[in-house]
């Protein structure tokens, strides 16, 4: 591992066979997530976040009655007959993981989750809660990649090391957007379907669409042609380069990973201080079952084992540290680990401390 300009560690790794490098700015990389995203949606039937784009002012996409509704749904039918009188389109579709979901919906959220997860935890390394720093669960067959990060003056550039179909799923989701802000929406379309019936009542759906007008507000007359316009020329900027790249071919031979930075070790006096507390404050906090892979997290912390008067357990508390982040695990185990870039024996004053504690702790609940 070595320390880069930016000061922050970094390993380099030998790439997999034909790895493809794609590098872009972090702006472009939430282009990518919006493409992506948008993509595996309509896949799994979730028309309704074409709208969410907010060039056109399509009116109320909740009105059942609206012909572009009607005609949304007559095609959710055709393409997912699974679900045809299970529910308007709006609120029922497919699951992102169901069984009958598409694969290329699963891969373009597979790199979706792979590329926020990476440029989140970049810029906040001290974690959050949302999704955004979930560990990606990756359930397609093109599997996983890498992504590195580093900062260009005030810009992030992020690189993507991918395989040629992953890359191809990019550039699908990216066409495919490119087609909906020109309100091409049979074009798209047939990046889903040959199923003719479908297609025509998408061309329907087409000349409807060409008959919206830009969104406008009172505050903004021009808001829909802006996002049009930005969208139309970064799109195009972007999808100039990864065609570029996908043509060349130049592959990697090694990859850069950003190792993310691991806490010291917590203090004895901080240890006691947190064991000292009693049962009954672990109860208010925010406690999960742990991923089975915890222990591999970057950061530190240390299992105890909890005993309250009103249950007893036999688990343990695995209180975690990810910067000034701190989650609490149930867990069960019989060793007390601390865990820090490999793991290692807790120090035997602590053991020892914990041993009495617990103890005392399960004497304290007998009766006499």
């Amino acid at each position: 591992m070595t320390k880069n300009d930016n000061n922050k560690m970094e390993k380099i790794m030998a790439a997999s066979p034909e790895t493809l490098s794609l590098i872009i700015t972090e702006e472009e990389c939430y282009l990518v997530l919006k493409a992506l995203d948008l993509y595996s949606r309509i896949w799994i039937g979730q028309y309704d976040r074409i709208d969410d784009l907010s060039i056109y002012d399509t009116g109320d996409k909740w009105n059942q009655n609206s012909v572009s509704h009607m005609l949304f749904q007559q095609i959710r039918d055709l393409l997912i007959p699974y679900l045809a009188r299970r529910g308007d389109y709006t609120c029922c579709s497919l699951g992102i993981w169901s069984e009958k979901t598409d694969i290329r919906a699963i891969n373009a959220y597979d790199i979706q989750q792979r590329l926020r997860y990476e440029v989140s935890w970049y810029n906040n390394p001290e974690g959050d809660i949302t999704v955004n720093y979930d560990k990606p669960w990756i359930r397609g067959d093109l599997g996983d990649f890498s992504v590195f990060c580093h900062r260009n003056d005030d810009d992030v550039i992020v690189t993507l090391y991918l395989s040629e179909e992953q890359l191809k799923t990019i550039q699908t989701a990216l066409e495919v957007l490119r087609l909906l802000i020109r309100r091409e929406i049979k074009p798209a379309f047939m990046f889903f379907t040959s199923n003719e019936e479908a297609l025509s009542v998408a061309e329907e759906l087409t000349k409807v669409y060409k008959g919206f007008e830009f969104r406008s507000f009172s505050s903004d007359k021009d808001y829909g042609r802006k996002i049009y316009g930005d969208l139309i020329s970064k799109t195009a900027m972007l999808m100039e380069r990864i065609n570029k790249t996908s043509e060349e071919k130049a592959y990697v031979e090694y990859i850069r990973v950003n190792v993310p930075p691991a806490n010291p070790f917590i203090p004895f006096e901080e240890a006691v201080k947190i064991l000292d507390q009693s049962f009954e404050h672990f109860k208010k906090t925010r406690r999960k079952i742990p991923p089975n892979d915890v222990l591999n997290y970057p950061g530190a912390g240390f299992l105890t084992k909890v005993i309250g008067r009103e249950r007893s357990t036999t688990d343990y508390l695995l209180v975690w540290y990810e910067g000034k982040t701190r989650t609490e695990y149930y867990y069960v185990g019989e060793d007390f680990l601390f865990k820090h870039g490999g793991q290692i024996d807790i120090p035997r004053d602590i053991k020892e401390y914990i041993r009495l504690k617990c103890k005392k702790r399960k004497n304290h609940g007998k009766r006499d």
